[in-house]
């Protein structure tokens, strides 16, 4: 069992988590939600499509196998055992950021070298995957808050583009405001101030009804609607665009992107991790590499295909997030619809239709209870100007580049996949940022305190800001600031400390270690609590108080002889 499932305390907003086993009403209303939020992004199949030339019946095709791989990838991510899959609820979705060398590729060799070449990225995701436990340490609790927070700064700025940049050649008119207005409005009614099954599927109730009223306002034409009706209602998809073909020119862009797209996944199973544990302190970085593994597959699955590549869906994990539910039946709900979907074409383009204030008013109704989480890991830890920059300017980056997209877009091509969005851009600049101010950086450092003149509030200065350098929770660090102090103080008046006094504290993401070596009298071990007689009547009376004292704020506490030395250790769990 991994650490984070042992240590998982359910969040209050959680109504259902991923073992849970919620009412096939539930589980079908929330199962519909995320085929209505994943399927706007089906936009870039259409697209290579166009760019390679496909006919009508060939470009279906392509969006019939790429429900499939959707149903793949959804159901192999949540799978809770094996060495494949997360165990979380994460539908998998069309990824923006194989968009620049999927395009070069079609245009160089067509759908077959797309084909080949995203077969190759999803290799380099699964050698990515098997690395992430050794990177643990590059990864610290506070860019992991940096990293939620950023997705849900994507998913909003996405959510603001559908809405105030739907057509790059005019601005939106009043009947688009209003589908906006009331898609959001009953997303947000239907969670506040419903329970039960309305409240748990605000978000498709919230979408349905704006699809509905886009009808007579005029935002969905009825001419796009009528035309479904020239569809069959059931047919199996077509192999006649599959074929694979591979070029070494094009490695260099598409390992970049795929070290992206791993990326930005293991960021998203983050943020699922910590939105599903109310005492989450760091990723465990087990089911976040099963969960990247099985992501890199699905990649494969998409070339084998002929496909667009996929990724984690962002839009998905804060839906699940706005709405409480968790359950990895809603993922095998999921998967199973969009088989059927595979087969209904006329379903698939009514899905496809959804317009684009209803889709902006998704992605930012989701948005929000990614954004808090993102808030609350970051304000969990003490920062010192290291810690600071890596948190600022990982941020500054990702929002730069989505307030300056034409300073990226004039970077050379094989930048561009890191560019794509402001996770993905963030994130490298502060796994960069947090790799070069590891250099210099120590963990364990020493103070040395005059016994005659011990100044306590210099001691607690120290560790306040030595836990600030190494990014420590600030309730931990209090725990041992207090500590230290008390320690100290019971040394200098109750040990007889004869020269100075030497205290060291260390850290490992871990633990928080405070270590006081001093000759003179050993402190006591004591699990029981001291009565009033004996603190009174026995000599090391106010001792034994102390180091009961001790042992209920220390997570461990132990004494032990270094030489001609008494040592104390403090252990306080991290």
């Amino acid at each position: 069992m991994s650490e984070t499932t042992q240590a998982a305390r359910k969040p209050i907003a959680m109504q259902y988590m991923p073992g849970d086993s919620p009412p096939l009403s539930v589980v079908g209303f929330n199962a519909l939600q995320y085929i209505a939020v994943v399927s706007s992004f089906l936009i870039y199949p259409l697209i290579m499509a166009r760019e390679g030339h496909l006919t009508q019946s060939e470009a279906d095709n392509m969006q019939a196998w790429g429900m499939l791989v959707l149903a793949l990838g959804t159901t192999i991510q949540a799978l809770p055992r094996g060495p494949i899959g997360s165990g979380y609820l994460a539908p998998s979705v069309m990824t923006a950021i194989y968009l620049g060398p999927s395009l070069e590729a079609v245009r160089v060799g067509g759908l077959a070298l797309l084909s080949g070449m995203t077969i190759f990225g999803g290799l380099v995701q699964i050698a990515l995957s098997r690395s992430l436990k050794r990177m643990r340490a590059l990864l610290p609790p506070e860019l992991s808050g940096v990293v939620i927070f950023l997705v849900g700064i994507s998913n909003g700025v996405v959510g603001l583009r559908y809405l105030l940049e739907p057509d790059a050649n005019s601005l939106p008119g009043a009947p688009h405001w209003i589908v906006a207005a009331v898609t959001l409005a009953v997303m947000a009614g239907a969670n506040v101030w419903s329970r039960g099954v309305i409240g748990l599927s605000c978000g498709l109730i919230g979408s349905v009804v704006g699809f509905l009223i886009s009808i007579p306002l005029g935002v969905l034409p009825w001419a796009d609607l009528m035309a479904v009706g020239s569809l069959p209602v059931v047919a199996a998809p077509g192999t006649a665009q599959i074929g694979w073909a591979f070029s070494p020119t094009l490695v260099l862009p598409f390992a970049i992107a795929a070290l992206a797209n791993g990326m930005k996944g293991a960021a998203l199973l983050t943020a699922s991790q910590r939105m599903l544990d109310d005492d989450w302190k760091r990723p465990d970085m087990e089911p976040i590499s099963r969960g990247v593994l099985a992501d890199g597959l699905t990649v494969i699955a998409a070339g084998l295909c002929s496909v667009f590549a996929v990724n984690i869906s962002a839009s998905s994990v804060g839906l699940t997030a706005a709405t409480g539910v968790a359950s990895r039946r809603v993922a095998y709900a999921t998967s199973i619809l969009f088989v059927l979907l595979a087969f209904l074409p006329m379903v698939t383009r009514i899905l496809v239709l959804t317009p684009d204030p209803v889709v902006g008013a998704t992605l930012l109704f989701s948005s929000c209870a990614i954004l808090k989480s993102g808030m609350e890991a970051i304000a969990a830890r003490l920062y010192d100007a290291r810690k600071t920059l890596v948190v600022g300017l990982a941020i500054m980056a990702g929002v730069a580049v989505e307030a300056f997209p034409p300073s990226f877009t004039a970077m050379p091509s094989w930048v561009h996949p890191l560019t794509v969005s402001a996770l993905v851009f963030g994130t490298a600049v502060g796994f960069l940022l947090n790799l070069c101010f590891r250099i210099g950086q120590r963990q364990r450092t020493l103070m040395v305190l005059d016994p005659e003149q011990p100044d306590l509030e210099a001691l607690g200065r120290f560790i306040e800001s030595r836990g600030a350098g190494w990014g420590a929770m600030r309730d931990v660090v209090k725990k041992a600031e207090w500590a230290a102090q008390e320690l100290a103080g019971t040394v200098v008046h109750y040990c007889n400390p004869r020269g100075p006094m030497e205290l060291s504290v260390s850290f490992d993401e871990f633990n928080l270690n405070v270590e006081l070596q001093y000759d003179g009298d050993v402190l006591p071990m004591v699990t029981a609590r001291p009565s009033p007689d004996e603190i009174a009547e026995y000599e090391d009376g106010p001792r034994r108080l102390a180091a009961y004292l001790l042992r209920r704020v220390a997570s461990s506490i132990s004494t032990r002889l270094r030489g001609t030395k008494c040592v104390v250790d403090l252990r306080f769990e991290h």
